[in-house]
């Protein structure tokens, strides 16, 4: 069956309606969905993320994250990242760290991945630079006791939101199916639900919330493990501090924007992060904001541009354009500089 299908069997089931994270769930982690059998990474796919675009992002969060560990930790640890991807990031990671050899040996590799074929472009990269430490987790549940520098980026943007507005009273969006004509369409439904009208009471100033409790949940779940154990946790995603004026969930395919009842089951999902919901959260669980910035300035100030300066030596003026290329996709406020965000917390 089809993923539109089940989803249709589904609001049949629910009084004719289904709740947009629930439409989501089911288009990108469900069984035969989005993010379970794609390949969704690189020119050939749908989107394509910073450590793609260049080693430059990679090898600076690299010595980023090697100058924790040496400087904090020092000892055995987990090395976690959240959705590696095709493992571009983890591997630009692992080749700067080798700087300190023992680094990598004290280093508990933990990688969090759902996706068969991702999965399996990781274990085949592992075995190419031969690793043996690492394991693969089907989700964020962590049980080590190790302290832990755990990555993320681009993970939470595609954990499931609902979205709520107010006009006169406050009203969710609902998914529902026209039989007639064969169409998705919203549709607005009242709230009634007490807990979810004392959780909405929050944004009664800008009178619109696009809230993922399942992403929170997981934040929260992580922040509690730092507390308990020990570790820093590193954020990177596009997502806001200050409240939104729209909704932000959008749809991508063949690295163009569409509509989410567009290629049900076959594109990217995704909403901004609020940040400052994460920045509670650590504080909540008496964690120390260690940096909360743009991607632009958390790469300048750790140095990319002396690295940019380094890889164009002795180049082709095609190879000197591409780098430049690259570094501008990655830190100009009018590409990924300022949209993206790096959040680090920790315990230590």
């Amino acid at each position: 069956m089809s993923i539109k299908n089940k989803i249709i069997k589904k609001i049949l089931k629910n009084n004719f309606e289904i709740r947009i994270d629930k439409f989501i769930e089911e288009c990108l982690y469900n069984k035969d969905s989005y993010y379970i059998v794609k390949d969704p990474i690189g020119l050939s796919g749908d989107f394509i993320t910073s450590p793609e675009i260049s080693q430059m992002f990679g090898e600076i969060l690299g010595l980023y994250i090697l100058n924790l560990w040496l400087n904090n930790i020092n000892n055995k640890f987990n090395l976690i990242e959240l959705g590696p991807g095709k493992g571009t990031l983890l591997n630009d990671i692992i080749r700067v760290s080798k700087i300190r050899k023992n680094f990598l040996t004290n280093a508990n590799i933990l990688l969090v991945e759902n996706n068969k074929i991702l999965k399996n472009r990781q274990k085949k990269l592992i075995n190419n630079i031969e690793l043996k430490n690492v394991k693969w987790l089907n989700n964020v549940k962590l049980k080590s006791k190790l302290p832990s520098i755990i990555y993320a980026n681009e993970f939470f943007d595609c954990i499931p939101v609902r979205q709520f507005y107010k006009k006169e009273y406050w009203f969710e969006k609902y998914i529902k199916y026209d039989f007639n004509n064969n169409i998705f369409y919203m549709n607005d439904k009242l709230i009634t639900n007490k807990k979810i009208l004392n959780e909405v009471i929050k944004y009664e100033k800008n009178k619109i919330a696009e809230i993922s409790f399942k992403r929170r949940n997981i934040f929260n779940q992580i922040c509690d493990h730092l507390k308990k154990f020990k570790g820093f946790m590193i954020v990177i995603d596009y997502g806001y501090y200050y409240p939104i004026k729209n909704f932000t969930l959008q749809s991508v395919s063949n690295h163009k924007k569409t509509h989410i009842f567009e290629n049900i089951g076959e594109q990217d999902i995704t909403s901004h992060v609020n940040f400052k919901e994460f920045i509670q959260i650590a504080l909540d669980n008496k964690l120390k904001i260690e940096t909360y910035c743009n991607q632009k300035n958390f790469l300048i100030s750790n140095g990319i541009a002396k690295r940019k300066k380094n890889l164009l030596v002795k180049k082709s003026k095609k190879i000197k354009a591409e780098i430049n290329l690259q570094y501008k996709k990655l830190t100009d406020l009018n590409h990924m500089g300022k949209e993206f965000k790096f959040l680090i917390v920790s315990s230590l």
